[in-house]
Protein backbone atom coordinates (compact mmCIF):
# COMPACT_ATOMS: atom_id res chain seq x y z
CA UNK A 1 0.00 0.00 0.00
CA UNK A 2 1.45 3.39 -0.95
CA UNK A 3 2.33 5.63 1.95
CA UNK A 4 1.22 8.71 0.05
CA UNK A 5 -1.55 9.62 -2.34
CA UNK A 6 0.50 12.31 -4.06
CA UNK A 7 1.03 10.30 -7.28
CA UNK A 8 -2.71 9.70 -7.60
CA UNK A 9 -3.41 13.35 -6.86
CA UNK A 10 -0.94 14.40 -9.58
CA UNK A 11 -2.76 12.19 -12.09
CA UNK A 12 -6.14 13.66 -11.16
CA UNK A 13 -4.68 17.15 -11.44
CA UNK A 14 -3.27 16.34 -14.89
CA UNK A 15 -6.61 14.88 -15.98
CA UNK A 16 -8.45 18.00 -14.77
CA UNK A 17 -6.01 20.21 -16.69
CA UNK A 18 -6.59 18.23 -19.89
CA UNK A 19 -10.34 17.69 -19.59
CA UNK A 20 -11.68 21.21 -19.18
CA UNK A 21 -15.11 22.64 -19.87
CA UNK A 22 -13.86 23.60 -23.34
CA UNK A 23 -12.57 20.08 -23.98
CA UNK A 24 -15.27 18.03 -22.31
CA UNK A 25 -15.88 15.66 -25.22
CA UNK A 26 -12.56 13.86 -25.14
CA UNK A 27 -13.00 10.12 -25.42
CA UNK A 28 -11.48 7.87 -22.79
CA UNK A 29 -8.83 6.67 -25.29
CA UNK A 30 -7.87 10.22 -26.25
CA UNK A 31 -7.69 11.36 -22.63
CA UNK A 32 -5.56 8.35 -21.70
CA UNK A 33 -3.22 8.99 -24.64
CA UNK A 34 -2.84 12.67 -23.73
CA UNK A 35 -2.18 11.80 -20.10
CA UNK A 36 0.50 9.29 -21.11
CA UNK A 37 2.17 11.85 -23.37
CA UNK A 38 2.10 14.53 -20.68
CA UNK A 39 3.21 12.25 -17.87
CA UNK A 40 5.80 10.08 -19.61
CA UNK A 41 6.94 12.28 -22.48
CA UNK A 42 7.51 11.01 -26.00
CA UNK A 43 11.01 9.71 -25.29
CA UNK A 44 9.89 7.52 -22.36
CA UNK A 45 7.15 5.67 -24.26
CA UNK A 46 7.84 2.39 -26.01
CA UNK A 47 7.41 2.14 -29.78
CA UNK A 48 4.25 0.08 -29.23
CA UNK A 49 2.73 2.71 -26.92
CA UNK A 50 3.65 5.49 -29.33
CA UNK A 51 2.08 3.60 -32.24
CA UNK A 52 -1.16 3.10 -30.29
CA UNK A 53 -1.34 6.80 -29.46
CA UNK A 54 -0.70 7.78 -33.09
CA UNK A 55 -3.49 5.43 -34.22
CA UNK A 56 -5.92 7.01 -31.74
CA UNK A 57 -5.23 10.46 -33.14
CA UNK A 58 -5.42 9.21 -36.75
CA UNK A 59 -8.96 7.94 -36.08
CA UNK A 60 -10.14 11.33 -34.87
CA UNK A 61 -12.57 13.11 -37.17
CA UNK A 62 -11.57 16.19 -39.13
CA UNK A 63 -12.37 19.50 -37.48
CA UNK A 64 -14.16 22.32 -39.24
CA UNK A 65 -12.03 24.99 -37.63
CA UNK A 66 -8.30 25.55 -37.83
CA UNK A 67 -6.60 25.19 -34.48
Amino acid sequence: MPSSTSSVERLFSLMNNLCTTDRNRLSQDTLTALMMLCREGCQQLSDDQTSKIVEIFKKMKERDIAL
